[in-house]
């Protein structure tokens, strides 16, 4: 098995003497070595043309970019405002209205601009530039703080869009020249296999054995919103998000519903309904009664307690012995449970009680000694050698998965059964061809069986 090596980039560094910043590339070709003098060294200026040069070095395939590419970097004065402070008024006024995961990819895609081109002024940020910030998302940066992997082709078009309209909408604010909007929304789009950027693993089924061996350990209410994902083909935003007084019941279908003020399409004025049947309905009783129904119905408290409790059943220390329940607890501890899971620790639960299902083979776990003491995870870390670590890697890619895929499962059972319109209307698509395409899996058995007739 093969696996692709990161290349440490050019460092950033200060000329002998000077107060330059300067960075050395060599040509991949030639093996030619040429420096790069970028400024002066530590300032935001020189951080950013360091950026952008080594983005036209990557994007020309290691070949050594023009020196004229350095002195264009230095922009003139203008009367306009920098990337940066748009970046500012757009992230304070715009970007925190949108739902946590699309705020996200916002967050990440100014942080990359400022990174690049924050002391550029607006009306002198063109295609060119686009393109340069569009190569450093297709590369990453592994040496980064945080380290940032490199990014799929249809992630990386997406995060252009979302440059593109952050300008656009300073167009709206009389801050940007419609000139500079116009010539970068002209950029065209990544294509497929006309590009370096790598293609992102399509979603799909959690395998039944895995589902069924994760359910078994998970806490109680972590299994109960798996299930219930599994019924309503809700999102796992939505279903961490569900509340008492959401839930009501519908006097034309007698069913138990929940009419979500906040989902992916609200902000296009779309309406989003979770129908709650008979087994949907037992689930959630549990966690409704006696519950203040503007709280969450699903705590990480509540998990965490049930995890102490279980602790404590089998605990072998007599209670006169040792620590007794709860005075080794901090009043102000450092990291507390929340009220509430987001979706980031709702996948987490997951991946905790994936690892507790699946545990490596033995020779990958952290050794037991004859004295009953376990080997720390640093040592562990320290001792295994490139191939274990891959194969650690391999594992758990082949032994983890992601609430995100339980709504494949939801909407692939309903199609089998009802077929595509009923789960179109399931999953809350406006149109059958998303669902076709992107949630139900085709059924396979059908091709078979038609196979075995005509051939």
């Amino acid at each position: 098995m093969t696996t692709k090596t990161t290349r440490k980039p050019p460092a950033y560094r200060q000329r002998k003497g000077y107060d330059q910043a300067i960075v050395t590339l060599t040509d991949s070709v030639t093996g030619k070595r040429r420096d790069y003098w970028l400024g002066e060294f530590g300032s935001p200026e020189s951080r950013e043309v360091y950026y952008r040069l080594l983005a036209e070095y990557e994007a020309l395939g290691r070949r050594l970019p023009e020196k004229k590419l350095v002195c264009d970097a230095v922009a003139e004065p203008t009367n306009c405002i920098d990337v940066d402070e748009l970046a500012l008024e757009y992230w304070q006024r715009v970007a925190r209205d949108h739902l946590p995961k699309r705020n996200n990819a916002i967050r990440m895609s100014l942080r990359l601009l400022r990174q690049m081109d924050g002391s550029t002024p607006v009306d002198q940020y063109g295609p060119r530039r686009l393109r340069l910030l569009r190569e450093a998302m297709v590369a990453g940066d592994l040496n980064a703080d945080p380290p940032r992997r490199p990014w799929s082709r249809t992630t990386v078009n997406d995060r252009v869009r979302i440059i593109v309209s952050i300008f656009r909408w300073g167009v709206t604010q009389e801050i940007v020249p419609v000139s500079v909007a116009e010539a970068l929304a002209m950029v065209e789009p990544l294509k497929r296999g006309r590009t370096k950027a790598h293609e992102g693993k399509k979603v799909g089924l959690v395998p039944e054995f895995m589902l069924e061996a994760t359910l078994a350990e998970l806490p109680t209410p972590v299994a109960a919103m798996v299930r219930l994902q599994l019924l309503t083909e809700a999102r796992p935003g939505e279903i961490v998000r569900l509340r008492g007084g959401d839930l009501e019941r519908d006097e034309r279908t007698g069913l138990l519903v929940a009419q979500l003020s906040e989902h992916k399409t609200a902000h296009l004025g779309g309406e989003r309904v979770l129908y709650f049947g008979p087994e949907a309905e037992t689930i959630l009783e549990p966690f409704m009664n006696g519950r203040n129904p503007s709280r969450p119905l699903f705590s990480p408290a509540e998990a965490e307690a049930e995890r102490r409790a279980r602790q404590h059943a089998l605990r072998k220390t007599p209670i006169g012995y040792g620590n007794r329940p709860g005075t080794n607890r901090s009043d102000d501890p450092v990291c507390a449970p929340g009220e509430s899971y987001t979706v980031c620790s709702y996948r987490r639960a997951i991946q905790y009680a994936c690892e507790r299902a699946f545990p490596p083979p033995e020779h990958l776990r952290p050794r037991v000694f004859e004295d009953g003491k376990r080997e720390t995870s640093r040592a562990f870390h320290a001792r295994l050698t490139e191939r274990e670590k891959r194969e650690i890697d391999e594992w758990k890619k082949a032994h983890r998965w992601h609430p995100h895929q339980l709504r494949h499962n939801a909407a692939t059972r309903i199609r089998r059964q009802f077929g595509l319109e009923a789960a179109q209307l399931v999953l809350g698509h406006s149109s059958a061809v998303v669902t076709d395409a992107v949630y139900a899996e085709r059924d396979l058995t059908k091709v078979a069986d038609v196979i075995r007739r005509v051939g």
